[in-house]
């Protein structure tokens, strides 16, 4: 909730957005080139400039690495990017594919001793062939290896035209290009866009889902616990476990860097009671199309989604019992087979939104809470306030570092 402020400030500070997030092209990185080096043969810099103004923001298959190197030196790291430029006497040799990370991947040379227009048009093709042709979540290094004849026969369509599809790449780059907009500035000058941060649907209060920790003058989230949140058992008052329904992760663990504010043996619930009762929580507009967002109940957080492709409304809890992480309802939600699902965004652990059945068999599961919509209004139907927070308050599976070692 605190994002359009924080883009408005930067925004007047000059800054961009489109760089450090989304399926898009990163900051390009370059050498000093040219302009400050005894090697350099082009200048990298200004060219790794005009590279980034021109594709900042385009939305991909998956993010996009670029790098510029002013000398073969390649002190910018140039062959482990998706496209990668090094400095010759005569131009830029021209590499895809490159990867680093868990798997890398040595880039390929597409062609050599271009100058720089020629380079662009290039990558212009490349990069939009790309787009069209790749499947999703698939790099420009898997691209390639699976493409058929590989880099020759890539340059028989980008160069030569094999296709005869080049002038349509030209042409839908360059309206990406001449469409860009700083997504946030759109936000910071719109407010029924900044509505969409809300923490809550249905509140303007602010809750806190993690602790923050002060270490080397700064502050950053409170670690989670390594292998996750254990599971452990809720019990009702008569002694007897709780059954699905009303299941949940308690922070049942306490290390030398983690201290939870839930109890350490199993959690007790106040008596169930049957008084259920239908929830106003908003407007069908409150809630994104194939999308969630999140109401407060008490001191409970609770993820809504609008499954507009299935016709559907699902509503569960918003902390995801892996880490207890307060992020269910910016989820991915999709279909498993016949289930519908919402995929943790930040571990992909899935879940179903029907039973809130963890679907990869671990031992992890979701309270889910019936929806109805009714004259373009959102109910659900929730227990009394009190007893969801014995089960779910934000306070009481909030990640937490131990108190006396917060400073260091």
């Amino acid at each position: 909730h605190q994002l359009p402020d924080i883009w408005k400030d930067l925004i007047e500070a000059g800054f961009e957005s489109g760089h450090a997030y989304g399926k898009a092209l990163r900051t390009v990185k370059s050498c000093v080139g040219s302009t400050w080096c005894r090697f350099g043969v082009q200048d990298s810099v200004g060219f790794a400039i005009r590279l980034e103004e021109r594709y900042r923001g385009i939305r991909a298959p998956h993010k996009m690495k670029m790098a510029v190197s002013g000398c073969v030196r390649e002190c910018a790291e140039a062959q482990s990017k998706d496209f990668g430029l090094i400095a010759t006497d005569n131009g830029y040799n021209l590499y895809i594919g490159g990867n680093g990370g868990a798997k890398p991947r040595h880039a390929d040379l597409f062609a050599a001793d271009l100058d720089e227009d020629t380079a662009i048009r290039y990558i212009d093709r490349i990069m939009m062939y790309y787009i069209f042709t790749a499947d999703k979540l698939t790099r420009t290094a898997t691209w390639l290896d699976n493409y058929e004849g590989g880099v020759e026969a890539l340059r028989q369509v980008i160069i030569d035209d094999k296709l005869g599809i080049c002038d349509e790449l030209d042409s839908r780059m360059q309206y990406l290009v001449a469409t860009y907009k700083c997504e946030w500035a759109e936000v910071v000058n719109d407010p029924e866009k900044q509505r969409r941060f809300r923490q809550f649907v249905n509140s303007d209060d602010h809750q806190p889902s993690i602790e923050f920790i002060a270490q080397r003058d700064q502050y950053r989230p409170a670690d989670w616990p390594r292998g996750g949140m254990p599971v452990v058992p809720l019990t009702l008052p008569d002694g007897s476990a709780a059954t699905h329904d009303v299941s949940a992760n308690a922070n049942g663990v306490e290390t030398s860097d983690i201290a939870v504010s839930a109890p350490t043996q199993s959690a007790s619930l106040p008596e169930r009671t049957n008084k259920s009762k239908w929830v106003r929580v908003g407007y069908v507009d409150d809630f994104p199309t194939n999308g969630g967002s999140t109401i407060k109940y008490g001191e409970v957080q609770i993820a809504v989604y609008n499954f507009a492709a299935r016709g559907e409304w699902y509503a569960c809890q918003n902390m995801c019992p892996h880490m207890n992480a307060f992020v269910l309802s910016r989820g991915i939600i999709g279909d498993s087979g016949d289930e519908p699902k919402v995929a943790c965004p930040l571990h992909k652990k899935p879940f179903s939104l029907r039973t809130g059945k963890n679907l990869a068999g671990e031992g992890y599961s979701l309270k889910v809470f019936p929806v109805k919509v009714d004259h373009g209004e959102v109910f659900l139907e929730l227990p009394p306030q009190e007893q969801l927070n014995a089960l779910l308050a934000s306070e009481r599976h909030c990640i937490k570092h131990a108190r006396e070692r917060v400073e260091q």
